[in-house]
């Protein structure tokens, strides 16, 4: 179970590193187009809407693998209270199951998306629309193999 800890933590390190990069990308977007709208010598580009707007996908998807791993997804904390301990355990299993099942539908999708997008490009960017699936992609991988490991650890 230690090399199965390690390696979760050691994917979520890699995950939020990637948030960091992908939220700093969006604050520096959204910061160069607020203020292009009231300095006179700053052009406001389009780019910048576009580009905050695939960041705050790309955080949805990839912090939805972290809520899976730290047991922040929203779930009803009430069960703990009106059910005994062992079928708490199992329900928790259960949605943990669930959320296996969701990410892996995200994956196949997700892939899907991306293979019908890859030619169409974003209006202003002009990067391929596929760029904005891939999130889903790498979202579903990320919150697969973080349920595998609540999963692994007992589902609490």
């Amino acid at each position: 179970m230690a090399h199965v800890e390690r390696a979760a933590d050691l994917i979520s390190r890699g995950m939020m590193l990637l948030c960091i990069a992908v939220f700093a990308v969006m604050v520096f977007s959204v910061s160069y187009g607020v203020v292009g709208r009231y300095i006179s010598f700053i052009h406001n580009p389009r780019w910048t809407q576009e580009l905050a707007i695939l960041c705050m996908v790309w955080l949805c998807f990839l912090g939805a693998g972290y809520a899976i791993k730290e047991g922040l997804h929203v779930r009803m904390t009430i069960i703990n209270f009106l059910v005994p301990e062992k079928a708490g355990k199992v329900l928790h299993m259960l949605a943990y199951v669930l959320l296996l099942a969701v990410n892996v539908f995200w994956v196949v999708y997700g892939m899907q998306l991306v293979i019908a997008t890859g030619t169409a490009r974003m209006a202003a960017t002009g990067w391929p629309l596929s760029l904005t699936y891939l999130s889903v992609v790498i979202g579903g991988f990320y919150g697969a193999a973080m349920s595998v490991y609540r999963l692994l650890k007992g589902g609490w």
